[in-house]
């Protein structure tokens, strides 16, 4: 087992776990996958603590996994208990010589000692970019000549109560060794090539209760934020509106076609709980569903607005997560409400490439390469 990770992905309504190790051509081995529903968190905080640690242990359990022959765990950090910090640094090497990793590291490690505060904990010091000698911008220094470095950098933090949580859980359950991962960052990485990431790009991750929104640049996240509307509230509001359970408005939403324009008398077919077969108006149940995206895309903007005074004109935007992307035209209708065009955000493995499965692939792909 010790050429395998154990990922947890903590999801604002799903738990999912993955034993992975590393494939031929960037491909991954699945070991084995867990998933499970459970109360999750909404506004930063978990709604039932004791049932995440039992949903921990099933997961053990259902993957078959040994802590005797690997006592390391990784665990995704969810955008809504984390914030970024940018910051600079820089170093003078008095003579001309190559840039060492060694260099970097010490850069970071300083630059992490000055930017820890209370009730919170570093995750990780990321660059977003480089310049040698105050001239020459880089992504890639390591092995450069020069006299000086200097570095805007990301510093990603969790929040500490978050960090105590998720250390009991594990501790109880035997690990020795715990490591906590950017999710939004991991995302970021596996996702957008490193070309791609030269410039400014937006990742957003609908998830079920909550929405996150990353700026990255470089090998780092310019700007972190959420808010707590996801997918859920789609199904919530088309229950409400319509009458229906909960899991008969989830039907629903699956049955929604939002580039259909109707006339008034066309209408989903809807089969009830109970069997019985209603027909909702689908002019209807489309602007309710339009409703909580056009809401969901004018926090987007308002966040962007916070980041940017400036309209930012080219800016690729990935979408991941299950909120939106599993709505028919869901991901088409947030584009117009943003007036941007949007990409979905898919894990590059073969039979894998959906959005709802970005995070923890991405998450593992971090955490083989932190093993490395």
């Amino acid at each position: 087992m010790k050429d395998f990770v154990l990922v947890f992905d903590i999801g604002s309504s799903k738990l999912r776990a993955m034993v992975a190790g590393k494939g031929v051509n960037n491909t991954f081995i699945t070991k084995g996958y867990f998933e499970s529903d459970y109360d999750g968190f909404y506004e930063g905080r978990f709604l039932n603590q004791e049932k995440l640690a039992m949903t921990f242990k099933q997961a053990l359990s259902d993957l078959d996994f040994d802590i005797a022959k690997n006592n390391k765990v990784y665990i995704g950090v969810p955008a809504e208990f984390s914030s970024v910090k940018a910051t600079s640094a820089s170093m003078n090497f008095g003579d001309r010589r190559k840039i060492k990793q060694s260099d970097i590291d010490a850069m970071f490690y300083s630059a992490g000692e000055k930017a820890k505060g209370e009730g919170v904990e570093i995750v990780s010091v990321n660059p977003i970019s480089f310049t040698i000698d105050d001239t020459r911008l880089s992504y890639s220094p390591v092995g450069e000549v020069a006299t000086s470095l200097s570095a805007k950098l990301s510093i990603i933090y969790a929040g500490r109560e978050f960090i105590n949580l998720f250390n009991g859980i594990v501790s109880a359950l035997g690990f020795e060794s715990v490591e906590y991962i950017s999710e939004p960052l991991c995302e970021a990485l596996f996702i957008i090539s490193e070309e791609g990431r030269e410039d400014l790009n937006l990742l957003v991750d609908v998830g079920d209760l909550t929405t996150s929104l990353a700026i990255v640049k470089g090998e780092g996240l310019a700007y972190l934020s959420s808010f707590s509307i996801g997918g859920a509230f789609i199904t919530n509001s088309l229950s409400e509106a319509f009458e229906l359970t909960l899991s008969e408005a989830d039907r629903l939403k699956k049955m929604v076609v939002l580039s259909l324009k109707g006339k008034q008398t066309d209408f989903y077919e809807l089969s009830t709980d109970l069997g019985k077969i209603i027909k909702v108006p689908l002019n209807q149940a489309n602007e309710v569903v339009g409703y909580i995206i056009d809401t969901i895309g004018s926090a987007i903007s308002k966040c962007l607005q916070l980041f940017s005074n400036d309209y930012i004109p080219y800016l690729p935007v990935y979408l991941c997560g299950g909120g939106i992307t599993q709505i028919k035209g869901g991901r088409d209708y947030l584009a117009k409400c943003l007036g941007r065009n949007i990409a979905y955000g898919l894990p590059s493995q073969p039979g894998k490439d959906k959005p709802t499965l970005a995070s923890i692939y991405s998450l593992v792909a971090m955490a083989l390469r932190s093993e490395k």
